[in-house]
């Protein structure tokens, strides 16, 4: 016997009438956990009857996107790593080349030096120190360091920072009349902003 008969019966025997519909209000009201026969299952959510061999099926899928999930994370990190580590091998590769490259105006300087103590002449100390300059800007030219073209340009905020405004009839407004230090650019990168004077 169900239980909905089985409610319906003892409605009977008590004088009370309750019809089917009754019946079934009562037992959506109970608070009993759904049950399934013959190796079903059932859904909570849904209580949904589901056979063996489907909720096995789901299980699989669930399996297979889950094991999925974790290769995909396991890559993920794995190429985070190596990204990480190659980063960090170009910078270090970038700062010794860069060492290499001043490593002969070392040297220059060191020359320079030592021919002072040997002669006391200012032409030769100029001579070395100039020759230094010209290696260094020639390091950077290599590479694509260039000067911020400021005397006699149009102020432009992008590359010159003004450092005073000076009144003076000989430029016209906004024009760059003299340079307190130069700036250096990189392709179109900004290294150092040239600090400037400007006309008014």
């Amino acid at each position: 016997m169900t239980k909905k008969d089985k409610r319906a019966q003892e409605s009977k025997g008590s004088g009370i009438n309750m019809t089917d519909e009754d019946v079934n209000m009562k037992g959506d009201n109970s608070e009993e956990e759904p049950s399934a026969e013959n190796g079903q299952q059932v859904d909570v959510e849904t209580q949904e009857v589901v056979s063996k061999e489907e909720f096995d099926e789901l299980q699989q899928q669930y399996d297979e996107l889950n094991g999925k999930y974790l290769r995909l994370a396991a890559e993920f990190d794995n190429y985070k790593k190596r990204t990480e580590r190659d980063v960090a091998r170009r910078m270090q590769f970038a700062s010794e080349e860069l060492v290499r490259d001043i490593l002969p105006i070392l040297d220059d300087l060191e020359r320079a030096m030592d021919s002072t103590k040997k002669e006391s002449s200012f032409e030769k100390l100029r001579d070395g120190v100039e020759l230094v300059y010209n290696n260094f800007v020639n390091i950077l030219k290599r590479r694509g360091v260039q000067p911020i073209e400021s005397v006699g340009e149009s102020f432009d905020p992008e590359y010159h920072e003004a450092m005073m405004v000076q009144d003076t009839e000989k430029y016209d407004s906004d024009i760059v009349i003299q340079e307190f230090e130069k700036g250096y650019k990189i392709g179109d990168s900004v290294l150092r902003h040239a600090k400037v004077v400007v006309s008014k």
